[in-house]
């Protein structure tokens, strides 16, 4: 049964493209336990993050590009024996992800393994203690993590208590460093591209709901889910319909991406061709954004990638004619898991995504 469950997510993502899609259109429905569907699961990440190189290996050996042959390679680990090949073929990546990281060995190496599962906990409805206790009683790991939010575990955690009852939330490790940040920088806070709401419930719970939070999220659906969520985990946050006409201490633009920097989650990101419209896309964003910044307030820039086109020269071209300043990485919190770079830094919490983040400080202009 296993084994034709996999053979038809692989099938379907050879078709259609689009993993997770995929696996949330068949796993559930399957009828598997709730480890042998984490077993699927991990088959079908390993085939697609190493989907390049198995290509080539079976072009290599003429054999037929079926369910079967992936699988096949999967399970044998075909993946181990990868040294003979091209850089572009070792780490399974498009040429141009290769030409970004063939100075990044080690960040090669780092996507292209399996990240925990981390909860961010949520102090509006529990404690760290709490949720130990309970993943403890399920025989679930609790490992902790350098971010005081945050519980590393396995995958299995998802069917866990802990996040049916709203005591957690599954939340990457640097994701969580940049909800934090945000929340040391400020008592108004406002989260212009929130998405689902991840960094806001992890702001509201961080903070105990001391700060006044705002988020906003072009679509309407997102929108909807997130102020469901805001109730469900006792989080108070101001759910925005339109972009609000007022100012704010820090102003959040977690800015939509080309996501290479979460491959290890979503292994398709690390096929991406070029960075396409994103560019435009988040300048646009950003200096949409300076309108709700206070005077001395901050406007932070976070993207999940590592492109130069969507990090160093955003932040080089924000600062031609605005009248902000980029904030050195020592002058942040938590300057101690930042790795500086010349207009910017990258998260450097051991096992979370690659983050890029830049943080503005709005200048006051003196009379005279």
């Amino acid at each position: 049964m296993t084994d034709e469950i996999t053979k038809r997510i692989v099938a379907k993502y050879l078709r259609k493209g689009n993993m997770a899609r995929c696996l949330r259109d068949i796993l559930p429905s399957s009828n598997l336990t709730k480890e042998k569907r984490e077993i699927v699961a991990e088959t079908i990440h390993t085939i697609v993050r190493w989907k390049k190189l198995y290509d080539q290996i079976m072009d290599d050996q003429h054999i037929e590009k079926t369910p079967e042959h992936y699988i096949q390679l999967a399970q044998n680990g075909a993946h181990n024996e990868h040294h003979n090949y091209s850089f572009e073929y070792q780490y399974s990546c498009s040429d141009y992800v290769a030409h970004l990281l063939s100075k990044k060995k080690e960040w090669a190496e780092y996507l292209n393994t399996q990240p925990p599962a981390t909860l961010c906990v949520n102090f509006n409805k529990s404690t760290i203690s709490e949720v130990k206790t309970i993943l403890n009683n399920e025989n679930l790991s609790a490992d902790p993590s350098k971010l005081k939010t945050a519980l590393l575990s396995t995958s299995l955690v998802r069917f866990s208590s802990v996040i049916t009852n709203k005591y957690a939330h599954i939340m990457d490790e640097n994701s969580q460093l940049i909800a934090t940040i945000t929340a040391e920088l400020g008592d108004t806070i406002f989260d212009v591209c929130a998405g689902n709401g991840g960094k806001s419930l992890a702001i509201a719970s961080l903070t105990k709901n001391t700060k006044k939070v705002h988020a906003y999220e072009l679509n309407e659906k997102k929108r909807a889910k997130l102020e469901k969520r805001c109730n469900e985990y006792n989080a108070t946050i101001t759910i925005e319909q339109t972009i609000p006409d007022r100012l704010f201490d820090v102003v959040l633009v977690d800015a939509p991406c080309t996501g290479i920097g979460a491959a290890r989650r979503n292994p398709e990101a690390k096929y991406v061709e070029n960075v396409g419209d994103f560019p435009k896309i988040q300048l646009d964003i950003l200096n949409q954004s300076i309108r709700n910044v206070k005077d001395n307030g901050y406007l932070i820039y976070a993207v999940c990638t590592f492109t130069p086109e969507e990090t160093e020269q955003i932040t080089k071209n924000f600062l031609k004619e605005k009248s902000f300043k980029l904030v050195q990485t020592e002058h942040l919190p938590h300057a101690d898991i930042l790795i500086k770079t010349k207009h910017g830094a990258f998260t450097n919490v051991p096992n979370g995504d690659i983050f890029f983040i830049a943080v503005f400080k709005k200048n006051v202009l003196k009379d005279g």
